[in-house]
């Protein structure tokens, strides 16, 4: 049974990137609760990041939803909070990373939750053509129902 686990643990978080949820969650929980050391899940987070965001990146971009005028600089805001996430937490003891990680998680969950959700249709921040395509994708939907 303990084999079936961790296929199934990466199976859950990859469906998660996909959708967007963010599969490194459900990852580092999994790996926190094996006992594996904090810098080691982060980086076994990190291996596991790469392939499903660029299949989850490229899906997207497919499908017309992705805003390429806004890439680079969420691109350059990443990687500017990567490093100094990765400076923290080698400052932090590895006990109050854990106590924060849950706290963080704790609140993205109650947002989730209860924060009213906005819609395209309604949302300035999503361009047009993400509107497009998701309306074409909704109309293809309905036709083969």
């Amino acid at each position: 049974m303990n084999g079936l686990v961790a296929p199934a643990v990466g199976f859950l978080a990859g469906m998660c990137a996909a959708m967007g949820l963010g599969g490194g969650f459900v990852l580092m929980i999994y790996l926190a609760w094996t006992g594996m050391p904090p810098a080691d899940a982060k980086a076994a987070n990190l291996l596991f990041f790469i392939p499903a965001a660029l299949v989850s990146m490229l899906i997207n971009h497919r499908s017309g939803l992705t805003d390429r005028h806004i890439i680079p600089y969420a691109a350059a805001a990443g990687s500017v909070g990567a490093v100094i996430g990765l400076l923290l937490s080698d400052m932090l003891d590895a006990q109050l990373l854990k106590i924060v990680f849950a706290a963080i998680i704790t609140a993205v969950g109650f947002r989730e939750l209860f924060h009213r959700k906005t819609t395209a249709k309604n949302d300035p921040s999503v361009s047009q053509k993400t509107k497009n395509a998701r309306r074409r994708r909704t109309t293809v939907s309905m036709q083969t129902k």
